[in-house]
């Protein structure tokens, strides 16, 4: 132990040491700066290649298995389009799996097969059915106590995308309403629904004020011409429909704040004044007057100035030499947006026949008085609103069920025969709101003509595409509306990427391979391994190059980062060469007492360890600090560098500042190996002098 002891005293700084000592510091330095940048690079490029493969398999899945070309020229799939029990429709996935029978084909109705038809896998005296027994794999590995799996088939598809934009612009002052329609027509992908996503409920968004204020402007029309090319006006629903409406939004949403528009018209007897509120005034020759709580005369010509005030109970508006008394009849404007506390009055939503039934219960302060009372919810904008915890499935806009185990209740719903789509977020630069109207159109050939089909859809919420090459055209919809166009249409091609398959979800990503080799095994040993491919995200066609990059990437980033750290921790070799130089005496009477080489090579190779050692604590240190912190230093750089260090386009709206547990083991292992190694040179040295020689020169 006396060489550790040893170490430990020429480690600590003394002035007759200087040289040696300021070498040594710097040295640590060196190494804490280098260990310091190395964590703090590689925990954030770590963080972002995980946030970058959770938006890969977030709307996908990690494995994907799709089947082959030799599934599509089996018996088992052609057999279908000449079968009139499967009405001479080939089926996909799910139709296959939830069939009853294997083979539809029955020789007495329908036609006799070609010669060259292939021919049917028999086993145990029956058609061999590969969806059935992929079914029975997955569903074993799901029910396995080592494997926490969900699946689901998917189906995708393309049509055309067209939105009626029904947007009213108010005039709150005349009570003027201009009703505009604007149209989006866009060619789109269609992805079938897959509820079972355990990811979903995380991309789906929840629904803006803007969303439920476009409801409510809209909840006694019908838009149901939203179908037709020129659509025409819209009409009213009867009470039935708008009660049922009522129902769907205020059984699931409580209303927490609204907001009342520049020119909302105000009943004067909310007024709670306890001082003179400032106001503008004008009036006619009829003696009806005008009044906006507001200061600004420049912005309302033709008002005089005044206040506002309350007098045994009456409301007088008063100038600097006339006293006007406000009446019911006098219309009160606010002169600007206004946000009052509110709480929607329950009782009021039975037998409501108009927005105008339905009463909130206000209170809030603005400027030099106090409103209180009850309030119509015409003109009103819901502000702050919130989920109930007893939320059931709203068809109006689609958000995951909480509390409930039905399984339809997180499928997409159907709303006036109107179905149900997802759109990505991006949609919403576009001024697409939930509740839109529109259509899904695709071409079918008949026996002399082309025609066009048109699905009725809404909008039903949006959701967030990740990172996928077609993922900002993605529209999610019903299995039913993939199923029905690729049934007519099947000559689509989505770059690659099969058009059904099954996914394959589980919470750890890094089992993917290993499911994917136990899936293949299995399915090799019920001998129907040739029908499907099995894949994971790391060699799926929109992000195989993408998983390629990262890993050279992390390949080079670990080797730029070890180079740095083997010229960092050169400087302890030539700090301990200093230090055998200066302790050639001390040495040299170690050996003479007995000291063996091998000894002496252990106190300075233990110099080099310890110094390592301790620069790493140090780096780690601050790495974490930095981390802590790391918003601050990128507008410190963006700062300097004048514009965005960082393109969220790239790498999100925040950088992932978690410490990487992989990158911290890489630092706290080969920091002091390699400052170890460095120690190596000047402990042979040192082990090599001769005491007799050095005694003697001194």
């Amino acid at each position: 132990m006396f060489e550790f002891k040893i170490a430990f005293n020429y480690l600590l700084f003394k002035k007759r040491r200087l040289s040696a000592s300021l070498i040594s510091l710097l040295s640590i330095l060196v190494i804490s700066l280098v260990v310091w940048v190395v964590l703090v690079f590689l925990s954030v490029t770590n963080g972002i290649e995980k946030n970058w493969l959770k938006k890969l398999t977030s709307l996908n899945a990690p494995i994907r298995i799709a089947p082959t070309d030799e599934y599509y020229s089996s018996y088992y799939y052609m057999i279908d389009s000449f079968s009139s029990k499967s009405d001479y429709l080939a089926k996909n996935i799910s139709e296959k799996l939830n069939s009853k029978l294997s083979d539809p084909y029955d020789d007495q109705i329908d036609g006799e097969l070609a010669r060259s038809f292939p021919k049917p896998i028999i086993e145990n005296g029956k058609l061999l059915d590969p969806i059935k027994k992929l079914d029975k794999i997955l569903e074993g590995e799901k029910n396995s106590s080592n494997a926490d799996i969900s699946y689901q088939d998917y189906e995708l598809s393309a049509a055309q995308l067209r939105l009626t934009l029904n947007r009213t612009k108010k005039d709150l002052f005349t009570e003027f309403k201009d009703e505009r329609v604007n149209f989006l027509t866009q060619m789109s992908y269609l992805m079938s629904m897959t509820e079972k996503n355990p990811n979903l409920k995380s991309l789906i968004e929840e629904p803006l004020s803007f969303d439920l204020n476009h409801y409510l402007n809209h909840m006694d029309k019908s838009f149901d011409s939203a179908q037709k090319d020129i659509p025409n006006f819209f009409t009213f629903v009867d009470k039935n429909v708008f009660q049922k409406r009522l129902t769907d939004l205020f059984s699931n949403i409580s209303i927490d704040k609204i907001e009342l528009e520049k020119g909302y018209l105000l009943d004067p007897q909310l007024l709670k004044i306890n001082s003179p509120i400032k106001a503008l005034m004008a009036y006619d020759s009829e003696g009806l007057k005008k009044i906006i709580l507001s200061e600004n005369s420049l912005a309302y010509q033709g008002f005089i100035n005044g206040e506002i005030i309350k007098d045994k109970g009456a409301i007088l508006f008063r100038t600097k030499d006339k006293i006007f008394k406000i009446s019911k009849n006098d219309n009160v404007h606010l002169g600007e947006n206004l946000n009052l506390n509110a709480k929607i009055d329950l009782n009021t939503l039975e037998n409501a026949q108009s927005l105008n039934d339905i009463k909130l219960d206000i209170q809030g302060n603005f400027k030099s008085f106090y409103l209180e009372g009850k309030i119509s919810l015409k003109n009103v904008n819901l502000k702050n609103f919130k989920l109930l915890e007893n939320f059931q499935k709203n068809p109006y806009f689609y958000t995951f069920s909480k509390g409930n185990t039905k399984k339809d209740l997180d499928k997409l719903p159907t709303l006036d025969n109107k179905k149900a789509i997802l759109l990505p977020k991006n949609y919403r630069n576009s001024n697409v709101l939930i509740g839109d109207n529109g259509y899904l159109s695709y071409a079918t050939m008949s026996v002399s003509s082309n025609q066009e089909i048109r699905i009725p859809i809404y909008v039903a919420g949006f959701y967030d595409p990740g990172v996928l090459p077609i993922g900002n055209k993605c529209v999610i919809v019903p299995p039913e509306i993939t199923k029905t166009i690729n049934a007519t249409n099947s000559s689509f091609s989505f770059e690659g990427t099969p058009m059904n398959g099954v996914y394959v979800w589980m919470k750890d990503m890094k089992k993917a391979d290993l499911l994917k080799e136990k899936i293949t095994k299995e399915l090799e040993k019920e001998n129907i391994a040739i029908f499907f491919n099995v894949t994971t995200y790391k060699d799926f066609e929109f992000s195989k190059d993408l998983m390629q990059q990262f890993q050279s990437d992390r390949t080079l980033f670990t080797l730029i980062a070890i180079i740095i750290l083997i010229a960092a921790c050169s400087n302890i070799i030539s700090m301990l060469v200093l230090l055998v130089n200066d302790k050639k005496k001390e040495i040299a009477i170690l050996r003479s007492m007995g000291a063996s080489s091998k000894s002496i090579a252990v106190i300075f190779g233990f110099c080099g360890f310890i110094m390592g050692l301790f620069s790493s604590i140090i780096g780690i240190g601050a790495s974490i600090i930095t981390l802590k912190h790391l918003d601050l230093v990128i507008k410190l750089l963006s700062m300097i560098q004048g514009h965005t260090f960082f393109n969220a386009a790239f790498f999100g709206n925040k950088l992932p500042n978690d410490l990487s547990y992989d990158a911290l083991i890489f630092v706290i292992i080969i920091t002091p190996v390699l400052a170890l190694i460095a120690g190596i040179v000047p402990a042979i040295k040192a082990s090599k002098v001769h005491p007799s020689s050095i005694l003697r020169s001194q």
